[in-house]
């Protein structure tokens, strides 16, 4: 399989995990929430060329986020100016949260091992699984609440239950031949029994039904389940990025 270029994949990206508030500084996009999710709440640039006036632009931006009441945190990709992040750390920024963005075909993926529940919105359920099997923040959840009202591209929320109880959640998004999966969980008490597995081939499957054929998704370097759940899928690795924030 052919990888998308990184430039598809991050446009893909913004649109499945969409922001309550953005704004454009040349080519790159500033995004905020609530203060929770690194990709709603950091600034991404979309072209390596669109290096002027960085030392000025860092300090609009930061601008931007004061008067959010957010503090200032930039994503650096492949995408990003080589000069962005020489100007960062002179700033005292420091990098954290490195990420792998992992890429995988969807033809020829199995059907899943069980039943799972695909909706067009998530209920009350769904959240509530989804936050206790991540134990996400307040902000986070907030921003995950906004999701569907936010979404402009086709989505579905996937639940798999065990007797009754969500037990494990995914969330995916189509966008033309590019899927985005993201917030993927499983109830602790729930792992190693395959759910999340099959959540995953749910989502899939419906991503191939909305004219999808690759997918992509986010992974931090050090989360070695589920690195080994998409390896054993097909997916392989694209690139990484990283957030440069105030230390």
């Amino acid at each position: 399989m052919e990888m998308p270029p990184v430039g598809i994949l991050e446009r893909a990206a913004l649109n499945a995990v969409p922001a309550p508030r953005q704004a454009l500084c040349g080519s790159a996009v500033v995004r905020a929430g609530h203060g929770g999710a690194g990709r709603v709440n950091s600034a991404t640039w979309l072209d390596p060329e669109d290096g002027a006036d960085l030392p000025a632009r860092v300090q609009r931006i930061e601008g931007w986020y004061a008067r959010s009441g957010l503090p200032p945190r930039f994503r650096l990709t492949p995408l990003s100016p080589a000069a962005l992040e020489p100007v960062l750390m002179a700033r005292g920024y420091g990098r954290t949260g490195e990420t792998i963005v992992m890429v995988g075909a969807l033809d020829g993926l199995p059907l899943p091992d069980g039943p799972a529940e695909t909706a067009e919105a998530p209920d009350q359920a769904w959240f509530d699984a989804a936050e206790a099997a991540a134990a996400r923040s307040a902000a986070r959840m907030a921003e995950l609440r906004l999701f569907p009202a936010l979404l402009l591209v086709p989505a579905a929320w996937v639940a798999v239950r065990v007797e009754g109880r969500v037990a494990s959640v995914a969330c995916v998004a189509a966008d033309g031949a590019v899927a985005v999966l993201s917030g993927v969980a499983t109830l602790p008490a729930m792992r190693g029994r395959g759910l999340a597995r099959r959540a995953c081939l749910a989502s899939f499957g419906w991503a191939r039904s909305e004219g999808a054929r690759v997918a992509c998704l986010q992974v931090e370097v050090d989360n070695d389940a589920a690195l080994s759940l998409y390896r054993r899928l097909g997916f392989r690795e694209s690139y990484r990025y990283a957030y440069r924030v105030r230390e």
